[in-house]
């Protein structure tokens, strides 16, 4: 065989394994539904995400369509109903006030609370579908009609434990574009873009609500702190226990009025205390115990 072709085998060798290796780059359905469903730290479930296009595919960049399952809370306070949280997890919410303020959105949803024409007096104001999709439409930036928003269920519940306002339900199938970038770790949603919505860069969000928990963790930290300096002045001691419920327990409603119990991610605030000293701590957003992120006060 001469050099010559001995040459063009080996590039004919070369260009079959190269070219499964530059298909496999690309963005596929499976990669782009995992993707989503964990993207800045969420946890949805697998039949949650239903990937409908992918799109604009390279070995670094692509976009996709994808039609998500949500869960949301909505509230009715003074006769008018909003959204108050998304489920992320299944035991996770997500404030969506803290999502629209670091994502600089307005959320207009005047027209949503419109007393139903066909309900009765009395339930004219109810959590009706066409009142739950107004508002899912409104929070994603969605003119309706439009099939970009379904409302799958609503499922009233009265009023809430402690409070006069009624509480629901509602979940909803939601179609959103995503764009993603590859890393070491993988394919990883980078934006997200609804109805007539700019692309959002997903990381940035996440970062700015994690510094509005900070901001709220640590006034819990500072009012607990004062109630304990409270405590101690008047018996002399601060509260023993190395558990933040026995604390609470011990300033609640004396010297503490609010009830503290979970930090901004929904996790128990710790404490350790002594006589002479003590320990206030949250995990951050990282969930883990003596890392950079933990917010901590201490006598």
């Amino acid at each position: 065989m001469t050099r010559l072709n001995v040459r063009f085998l080996i590039c004919v060798i070369c260009g079959l394994f190269l070219l499964p290796s530059e298909a496999r780059a690309d963005l596929s359905s499976s990669q782009a539904r995992k993707a989503i469903r964990t993207m800045v730290g969420i946890s949805l479930p697998s039949d949650s995400v239903r990937v409908q296009q992918v799109r604009s595919s390279s070995t670094e960049g692509a976009e996709a369509t994808a039609e998500l399952q949500l869960v949301l809370r909505a509230t009715q306070h003074d006769g008018r109903w909003r959204l108050s949280d998304v489920r992320i997890a299944p035991d996770r919410w997500e404030r969506l006030d803290f999502i629209a303020q670091a994502a600089k959105l307005e959320v207009a949803v005047d027209n949503c609370d419109a007393p139903s024409e066909s309900a009765r007096k009395a339930d004219a104001m109810d959590l009706t579908t066409k009142r739950a999709r107004c508002l899912v439409a409104a929070l994603f930036g969605v003119t309706l009609p439009s099939d970009d928003v379904r409302i799958k269920e609503v499922s009233p519940f009265g009023l809430s434990v402690g409070s006069s306002d009624a509480t629901g339900l509602i979940t909803a199938l939601v179609q959103l574009d995503f764009r993603f970038a590859r890393d070491r770790r993988g394919w990883q949603v980078a934006a997200m873009k609804s109805g007539n919505r700019e692309w959002v860069d997903l990381q940035a969000i996440s970062v700015a609500v994690d510094e509005m928990k900070r901001s709220i963790a640590t006034n819990d930290l500072s009012l607990i702190a004062q109630a304990l300096d409270r405590y101690r002045r008047e018996r002399g001691y601060y509260v023993v226990s190395d558990k933040e419920s026995v604390l609470i327990d011990h300033l609640s409603p004396r010297y503490l009025t609010p009830v503290i119990r979970l930090d901004p991610w929904f996790r128990p605030y710790e404490y350790d205390g002594e006589q002479t000293q003590y320990s206030l701590r949250s995990l951050g957003p990282d969930g883990k115990p003596n890392t950079g992120d933990d917010i901590v006060v201490k006598n």
